[in-house]
């Protein structure tokens, strides 16, 4: 008897542990599962949350100490695991048509592109009562029809950035610079009384090039498109007035390489003093703490020239066929990442272990967070969230990335080396983008 007995012992321990190295099997597979597709959920239950960055760069572990908060505190039993991820659209595409329980980090102009096929959760009735937390003109950009597909999270907004020991040494006053005529004379007054040039710009044939003119576009009083999004509204004289001003007027003052330069060569050349003013985000400011500090940043928002701040808010978004059990949980989330708490945790940024310190690389975007302790204690960076309620849209429609990026990028290189003219770019535009915007 005691032997059938120990047979039965040694049975069961063996089949406990080839269901251990099963299982041990599976969360291997788990694992090695290639992070950026999110094609799996660990343990059939937890969430995954898709950002746009490595996990492993700066940005992703200041994001992951986001996640991390809100599991250990205010998760319902339920697990967010963070993957990397990017902006390729093709990529999104397949994994939104497949992966169901993934929260998913979105550029905006992604946001209108795949609720209009359909890709997409409606979030209106959940987030009713946060409408109100946002910029109407933020909001707008993740919806389709009044219905929210896209909820604002974090973003950037342009500011003009001044190099305070330049301007000194020019006897510039930065409080006087209230106008584009005013700015002019500033640069001017730099370029006669220091050896540096006077601004920064962009002219490549880059996405650069079109969200830096885009701001003198709308600061001119022109637009891209109709309010209705189906017409081309670009070809008119503010928006030839604002292509002279930027390549005939500034350009003059600008770096010698700059109809050739992306904003890496602008920054490049803040960073070392050769020019005074230069149009960035957030990270300009931080670029410059990060090497070294040789000089301090000024800033002034792009308002204060009379132009409109190119934005980029990331939206977070569900797509259409997460299970209703999942969807309870992602809106948990969402409230979670885009409450005061969360939000604070943005601005204490990236770390730097050269510097051994923290610095931002995005703003947060609720109207509320200028009052917050943050921003008491980084007043200066509330310009940069002031630029969303007056923004510059680069991409204000879908079918808008096409013709940006067969016609009106490419064109606004030709328009500053001089290949073309600037009425025949506006005209190409006209006639190019209508076309397009129709077809869609």
């Amino acid at each position: 008897m005691k032997y059938r007995i120990l047979f039965f012992v040694v049975l069961l321990l063996t089949s406990l542990f080839l269901v251990s190295c099963d299982k041990e099997h599976t969360d291997i597979t788990t694992v090695n599962t290639d992070i950026t597709s999110s094609s799996a959920t660990e343990a059939g239950s937890d969430l995954t949350f898709r950002i746009t960055w490595k996990d492993y760069s700066g940005r992703g572990e200041a994001i992951q100490k986001i996640v991390d908060s809100y599991n250990n505190d205010y998760s319902d039993g339920v697990t967010v695991s963070m993957v990397n991820g990017n902006e390729d659209r093709t990529e999104i595409e397949n994994l939104l048509t497949g992966s169901s329980e993934t929260i998913y980090v979105l550029p905006y102009r992604y946001v209108k592109y795949f609720s209009e096929k359909g890709y997409l959760m409606d979030l209106t009735s959940s987030f009713e009562a946060e409408e109100e937390l946002f910029y109407p003109e933020i909001w707008d950009l993740g919806t389709v029809d009044d219905k929210a597909y896209g909820i604002p999270w974090l973003g950037h907004s342009m500011c003009l950035l001044y190099n305070k020991d330049l301007l000194n040494t020019a006897g510039v006053d930065p409080d006087s610079i209230n106008s584009l005529d005013a700015l002019l004379s500033a640069i001017e007054l730099v370029e006669e009384k220091t050896d540096a040039q006077g601004i920064g710009l962009i002219g490549a044939d880059s996405n650069d090039v079109s969200w830096m003119v885009n701001q003198f576009i709308y600061g001119f009083g022109s637009s891209l498109v109709s309010a209705d999004g189906k017409t081309v509204t670009i070809n008119n004289d503010e928006s030839k007035s604002a292509l002279d001003f930027y390549k005939n007027v500034l350009g003059e003052h600008a770096q010698s390489t700059w109809v050739d330069d992306t904003g890496v060569e602008v920054m490049s050349n803040f960073r070392n003093q050769s020019i005074a003013f230069e149009i960035q985000g957030i990270w300009g400011v931080t670029d410059i703490m990060k090497n070294g500090a040789p000089f301090e940043v000024g800033i002034i928002p792009m308002k204060d020239i009379g132009l409109n701040a190119e934005v980029g808010p990331m939206m977070l978004a569900i797509p259409e066929n997460m299970s209703d059990e999942m969807k309870q949980e992602a809106i948990r989330f969402i409230r979670y990442m885009i409450s005061t708490e969360a939000q604070e945790k943005i601005m204490n940024g990236e770390y730097s272990p050269e510097h051994d310190t923290y610095y931002p690389f995005r703003t947060p975007i609720r109207i509320d967070m200028v009052d917050s302790r943050i921003f008491q204690s980084y007043p200066d960076y509330m310009f940069f969230v002031e630029g969303f309620s007056n923004p510059s849209i680069d991409v204000p429609v879908p079918a808008w990335q096409i013709v940006k990026d067969e016609f009106y990028q490419p064109g606004l290189h030709q328009v500053m080396s001089g290949e073309i003219s600037i009425d025949d770019f506006l005209e190409r535009i006209e006639t190019e983008g209508n076309a397009i915007l129709v077809s869609k």
